[in-house]
């Protein structure tokens, strides 16, 4: 209740100091519990609410991952700039995204958009883990801590996020099984996630010994293959970095060339695509990818089923995860760089905008060695059939040496936590 002659706070500057824990759990669980499992807790296991959960192991093993995003690490409440027409929406879409209309909406970090990605993020990477071990996503645990200056409607956003990820990307067996709450000066999120295997092995990125066995310069006969997209979200961030105006500016500059080419141009029938993915919408559709991934979950249950001998999600780049799966198997990893190529093509436009001296190397940089898009990277016998979603992307051939030369490769591209700062 509000003290007598007092205004109430309004919701945008209510913090999470004027709540307490047991204000702070409401929001959460309220949000928690719209996932579609939420109220499936069987005979026997406990959910939300005690000293800890109890949860069902059906075949007596679960898949088990986690993953932390820190403040100004992982995650930004004061981006420099977020291209007009993108805002989160409470049912998961996004305005001016992939799947969502444009409104002009105006992204903010500190409120209900912000917590919305992080907390969509935070799930999403999480849930790819579980995937890339061929299992279903079946619950995920939250441990948050932050400042009592925390925004209210961000911690809503971040609770709504979390559903929301879990909803939309279609991991319908997965429930929000509990977790904790802490105070510090900044933001951290941490999430556990569990899977199950309903009785399959789980796929590793291990090979059989006898796929391994070659001598050096001999193609094993397996070949690399990708389902989701690359590139994307690296090229999202190099949006979110660059300065509001400057953006603008660089982008005005790319609609004012692109118009004039298409006046001098004939119709050409490729023609349409180009004119769906404008610079501007471009941008738009890389900042939502950086915002707020998109794992295809299942298709770790579909490329085990159509025989995929080794699989890993590419959270650090493409070309970091092969190098990494190559290295495990002491082999090396040749990315096809036509396919890197084809793959840039999209992105060329915005790359051009936001680097015109090199935009054709950048576009093919964020593809090869950007992170985050989460990504399903397999290895499958040659001749294999390829699963729907995935194309191929690349080789793994054995080599003299190849420890060395496979991590080279690792460590040419990608994301590292410690390096890159």
């Amino acid at each position: 209740m509000t003290a007598p002659g007092t205004t109430p706070t309004p919701r945008a500057r209510q913090t999470v100091g004027g709540l307490g824990e047991s204000g702070i759990l409401r929001i959460l669980n309220r949000r928690f519990a719209t996932v579609p499992a939420a109220g499936d807790w069987p005979e026997g296991t406990v959910g939300p609410g005690d000293d800890a959960a109890v949860v069902s192991a059906p075949d007596g093993r679960f898949v088990i991952t986690t993953d932390a995003m820190a403040q100004d690490r992982d995650f930004r409440l004061d981006w420099p700039a977020v291209p007009r027409g993108l805002a989160s929406r409470s049912d998961g879409r996004t305005e001016g995204g992939p799947d969502g209309g444009s409104n002009g909406g105006r992204f903010d970090g500190h409120g209900f958009a912000g917590g919305y990605a992080t907390g969509w993020k935070a799930a999403a990477q999480n849930l790819s883990d579980i995937n890339a071990m061929g299992g279903e996503p079946s619950g995920l645990l939250l441990a948050l801590t932050m400042p009592p200056t925390t925004p209210v409607a961000w911690i809503d956003g971040l609770a709504a996020g979390l559903a929301g990820a879990v909803r939309h990307l279609g991991a319908a067996r997965c429930r929000i099984v509990g977790g904790d709450l802490g105070s510090d000066d900044r933001i951290t999120v941490a999430v556990t996630a569990t899977g199950d295997l309903d009785g399959r092995p789980a796929v590793r990125r291990t090979l059989p010994p006898a796929a391994c066995a070659g001598t050096a310069g001999v193609d094993l006969g397996l070949d690399l293959v990708l389902c989701g997209r690359a590139g994307w979200a690296a090229a999202g961030l190099a949006v979110l970095e660059t300065p509001r105006g400057l953006l603008d500016e660089r982008l005005r500059i790319a609609e004012g060339a692109e118009q004039k080419e298409q006046k001098e141009q004939k119709e050409q029938a490729e023609q349409g695509d180009q004119l769906d993915h404008g610079v501007r919408r471009l941008a738009a559709l890389a900042a939502a990818a950086q915002l707020r991934p998109r794992p295809v979950l299942g298709a770790g249950r579909v490329a085990a089923e159509a025989g995929a001998l080794a699989m890993m999600d590419v959270s650090d780049g493409v070309l970091k995860d092969a190098g990494r799966l190559a290295t495990t198997n002491g082999l090396r990893a040749d990315l096809d760089p036509d396919w890197v190529r084809r793959e840039a093509s999209v992105l060329v436009p915005l790359a051009r905008a936001l680097d015109p001296a090199s935009g054709q190397r950048t576009a093919e940089c964020w593809v090869s060695a950007g992170g985050e898009d989460y990504g399903l990277l397999a290895a499958l016998p040659t001749g294999a059939t390829v699963p729907p979603g995935f194309r191929r992307i690349g080789r793994l051939v054995a080599e003299s040496g190849a420890p060395a030369a496979a991590a080279s490769l690792g460590s040419a591209g990608g994301w590292d936590h410690f390096t890159d700062r």
